[in-house]
C-alpha cells in the first residue's frame, strides 16, 4: 500500500473540512493546494500574498475586491499562515490536539460556547484547517517558502489585462510585419509611394481579422504571405535589376521577393530580397554561380566630365533582410521580467558591391593590338623569299668572306612555317584581365572594380556601420588596374616572340661565286656554293643554328686554277676550305636580320601598349578621385539602434506592445558632384517585424 505524505493528509483534511463545515467556500478548499496560486471564484489571482495561503482578499461594497488591499491582506494572510505552521508543527510534535500551543483557545465575544456542540463543531473544522494549512506549507521541504518562489508572471498587469502571458498557448495578440524591397530616392524619382504600393504588408488585429497588401499577395501558408517587387515599375533610365526577377534555388519568387508572416500567439516576421520561403536570407548560402545578376544604378548624371569616360555604373548583387519577432516573449519579459528579452532576432546578406567604369581606351587596346600583329606579320615577310631580307644578308655575308674581286649571285627560298601571331595572342584579346578585385574587358572597354572586396566586411557588420568610402580605401583600384594592364602587355609581347621563336624557319640558298673577266680574260664563275637550314627562328636567334654549306668547283679546276692565279687569289681548295667554316657567320646575319625586323616590330608594339596603359591608367584614377564625393554607403541599418542614420524612424513600445524593429541590408547615398551637399538616398532590402500587442 503506498504510504500517504504529508500533500495527501492536507487534502484529507480539507475533505473532512467539507464533511463537518459545508459552508466553507469551494474558493477556500480551492487554495489550500500546495505550489498553486490562490483564486477566487471567478478564477482570478489574489494577488502576490496569497500562494498557498486560505485567506481571501476582502471586497468593496460593490464585490469587486480592492487589488492594493488584496495585496496587504494576502501578506497578512502569509505571515499568520507561517506563524500558525510553526506552532502546528511543534504542537504536533509534542503530541498535543490543538494548533496554538499554550492553553485552550479564547472564545470570541458574541461566539458559542466552546465546551458546547457548535464549539465541539467548531473545533474539529479549526483543527483540520490548521492541519491542511501546516500541510500546505510543509509540503516543499526542499524550498523555502518566500516571495521569491511567487514568480510576477502571476500578478494581475492593469495594462495588459491578464494575470501571465503563457507563449505558444494564449492568443490574441495584435501583430503587424512587412517587407519592402526598395524605398527612398533613385535618381531623382521618389521610390516611397510605388514601394508603399509594393511591399508586402500584413496586419493582424487582435479579433483575428487579416489585413493583406496587397490583396493579390501570393498566399504561402496560413497568414503567410509574399510578393515579389515588380522591378518593371520602376522606368527610371539608368537603372537596371530585371536581373533580380530571375528565380534562383531556393528562392522561387527572385531576388526581389517581399514576406511577410504574422500569427496570433504574438509572432510576427518581415523579410525581402534574397529570401526563401519562410523569410529567411539565403544570399550567403546561395552558390555564387546562382546568383542573379546584380543591379545596376548609373552614376553618369552624377559625375563631372571627365576626359576618356564613356560612363559609370554602381553595381549592386542581390540583398537580402529578415526581421523575427516573439512578441510574446519579449512583453512577458518586459512586463513581468527584467526586460532582457527582446524576442528580436534580425539579419541581412549583400551578394556584392562593385563599380563598373567604361574607358573607350580600353576597348581600343584590342584594335591596337591586332594592328601591331599585322605589322610584325609583314615584318616577318620581308624576310622570306629569295630576295628577302635573311637571303640578302646570307648574300652579302658570303661577299665579306671573299677575297679580291670575287662576289656572290644567290638565288633559293627562304620560309617560314608554324607561325601563328594573331592566333597566339586572340586569347589575350579575348579573355578579361582579373585578379580578383579589378576585371578589365578589352572587348567590352569596361573596368569592373568588386568594391566589397577593397572595403571592409559589407556582412556581419554590426548595426549601422557605415562602409567608409576613400582615396586611401579606393587608391589601390588604379595599382591594381595598371598592373593587370602591364601584365598584359607583357604577355602579348612575350606571347609574340615565343610564337616568333617557335616558327620553323627553311634556308634553301644557291649563291654563284664569280671573278669577272681581266683583260682578254673572261669572266668565270668559281665556286657553287648551297646553303641550306631547317630549324627553328629561336635557334637562329640564339645563335645555336647551324647552317650546312657545301661549296665545289663552278667548272674545270685548271682554267679556275689559272683565272685566279692571275688575280692573285687563292686556289679553288683553299676558297672552298675558307666559304665551308662560314656556317657561323651566316647565322648571325639571319638573326640579325630576324632581330632588327621582326622583333623590333614586337617591341614597337609592346611601346605602344604600354603608353596606351598609362592613359587607361589616369582615366579610370579620374573616377576613382571623385568618387567618395558622390557615394556613401550603410548596411545593416537598424533605426532603433544607436548610431542610426538622420532621418531615420521607427514605432516605439508602449506597456502592452512591442517597438517596431527594422532592418535594411543597405543604404546607399548618392550625391552630385557638383552639389556634393544635395544627396539622394536609397535603401534596399528592408524588413519591419511588430509592433506586437498582447491581448
Amino acid at each position: 500500500m503506498r504510504r500517504h505524505g504529508v500533500a495527501d493528509r492536507g487534502r484529507d483534511a480539507v475533505r473532512r473540512l467539507r464533511d463537518v463545515e459545508p459552508d466553507v467556500p469551494a474558493r477556500v478548499a480551492r487554495s489550500i493546494r500546495p505550489g498553486i496560486p490562490a483564486r477566487d471564484a471567478r478564477g482570478r489571482g489574489l494577488g502576490r500574498g496569497s500562494r498557498g495561503c486560505v485567506a481571501d482578499g476582502p471586497r468593496r461594497d460593490d464585490g469587486r475586491r480592492t487589488h492594493r488591499r488584496r495585496g496587504r491582506s494576502g501578506r497578512r494572510s502569509a505571515a499568520r499562515g507561517r506563524r500558525s505552521s510553526r506552532d502546528g508543527r511543534r504542537h504536533l510534535a509534542l503530541g498535543g490536539g490543538r494548533v496554538h500551543g499554550g492553553g485552550a483557545p479564547r472564545a470570541r465575544r458574541g461566539s458559542a460556547d466552546a465546551t458546547g456542540p457548535r464549539g465541539a463543531v467548531m473545533r474539529r473544522s479549526l483543527t483540520a484547517l490548521a492541519f491542511a494549512a501546516a500541510a500546505v506549507v510543509v509540503v516543499p521541504l526542499s524550498v523555502t517558502a518566500t516571495t521569491a518562489a511567487w514568480t510576477d508572471e502571476e500578478w494581475v498587469h492593469e495594462a495588459i489585462g491578464t494575470s501571465s502571458l503563457r507563449c505558444g498557448e494564449d492568443t490574441g495578440f495584435a501583430s503587424t510585419s512587412y517587407g519592402r524591397f526598395l524605398s527612398g530616392q533613385l535618381l531623382g524619382t521618389d521610390l516611397d509611394p510605388l514601394a508603399d504600393l509594393e511591399q508586402m504588408r500584413l496586419v493582424l488585429g487582435a479579433d483575428g481579422a487579416l489585413s493583406v497588401q496587397p490583396p493579390d499577395a501570393v498566399n504561402l501558408a496560413a497568414l503567410t504571405y509574399a510578393n515579389p517587387f515588380d522591378v518593371d515599375l520602376l522606368g527610371i533610365a539608368g537603372v537596371d535589376m530585371t536581373g533580380f526577377e530571375v528565380p534562383v534555388p531556393g528562392a522561387a519568387l527572385g531576388a526581389a521577393n517581399q514576406y511577410a508572416r504574422v500569427s496570433g500567439f504574438g509572432a510576427a516576421v518581415g523579410a525581402s530580397g534574397l529570401v526563401n520561403d519562410s523569410g529567411v536570407v539565403t544570399v550567403g548560402t546561395t552558390p555564387s554561380g546562382a546568383l542573379p545578376s546584380p543591379a545596376t544604378i548609373s552614376l553618369d548624371e552624377l559625375l563631372p566630365v571627365l576626359t576618356g569616360i564613356a560612363g559609370a555604373d554602381l553595381r549592386v548583387g542581390a540583398v537580402g533582410a529578415s526581421s523575427q519577432l516573439d512578441g510574446c516573449a519579449a512583453l512577458r519579459s518586459s512586463t513581468w521580467g527584467d526586460g532582457t528579452v527582446t524576442g528580436s532576432t534580425r539579419s541581412y546578406g549583400i551578394a556584392g558591391l562593385g563599380l563598373d567604369v567604361e574607358v573607350p581606351a580600353v576597348g581600343a587596346l584590342a584594335g591596337t593590338t591586332t594592328a601591331g600583329v599585322t605589322t610584325v606579320n609583314a615584318a616577318v615577310a620581308s624576310l622570306l623569299g629569295s630576295s628577302g631580307l635573311i637571303s640578302s644578308a646570307i648574300g652579302a655575308r658570303l661577299d665579306l668572306a671573299l677575297p679580291g674581286i670575287l662576289t656572290t649571285n644567290i638565288g633559293g627560298s627562304v620560309t617560314l612555317s608554324g607561325l601563328n601571331l594573331g592566333g597566339a595572342v586572340a586569347s589575350l584579346i579575348t579573355t578579361p584581365l582579373t585578379d580578383g578585385v579589378v576585371t578589365v574587358d578589352l572587348q567590352s572597354g569596361m573596368v569592373d572594380i568588386d568594391l566589397d572586396a577593397l572595403l571592409p566586411s559589407l556582412n556581419n557588420a554590426p548595426p549601422n556601420t557605415e562602409i567608409v568610402v576613400n582615396s586611401a580605401v579606393l587608391a589601390p583600384i588604379v595599382t591594381r588596374v595598371g598592373a593587370l594592364l602591364n601584365t598584359w602587355t607583357s604577355q602579348v609581347v612575350a606571347t609574340l616572340r615565343q610564337n616568333l621563336r617557335a616558327a620553323t624557319l627553311t634556308v634553301d640558298l644557291s649563291a654563284v661565286i664569280g671573278a669577272p673577266g681581266i683583260g682578254i680574260l673572261p669572266g668565270l664563275n668559281v665556286l657553287n656554293v648551297s646553303v641550306d637550314y631547317v630549324g627553328t627562328v629561336g635557334a637562329v636567334l640564339d645563335g645555336t643554328a647551324t647552317f650546312a654549306i657545301d661549296a665545289e668547283a663552278a667548272g674545270a679546276v685548271g682554267a679556275i686554277s689559272t683565272l685566279l692565279a692571275a688575280l692573285g687569289l687563292p686556289t679553288v681548295a683553299q676558297l672552298i676550305a675558307s666559304v665551308e667554316l662560314l656556317s657561323s657567320v651566316l647565322v648571325t646575319a639571319a638573326a640579325n636580320q630576324i632581330t632588327t625586323t621582326a622583333l623590333g616590330a614586337i617591341t614597337t608594339l609592346g611601346t605602344t601598349l604600354s603608353t596606351a596603359v598609362n592613359t587607361i591608367i589616369a582615366r579610370v584614377g579620374s573616377v576613382v578621385n571623385v568618387l567618395p564625393s558622390i557615394l556613401s554607403l550603410m548596411v545593416n541599418v537598424q533605426p532603433d539602434r544607436p548610431g542610426a542614420p538622420s532621418g531615420s524612424t521607427y514605432i516605439a513600445g508602449t506597456a502592452d506592445s512591442t517597438p517596431q524593429y527594422l532592418v535594411s541590408a543597405l543604404r546607399i547615398g548618392l550625391a552630385d558632384a557638383l552639389t556634393p551637399s544635395s544627396i539622394a538616398r536609397v535603401t534596399l532590402g528592408t524588413a519591419s517585424a511588430g509592433p506586437v500587442a498582447a491581448p
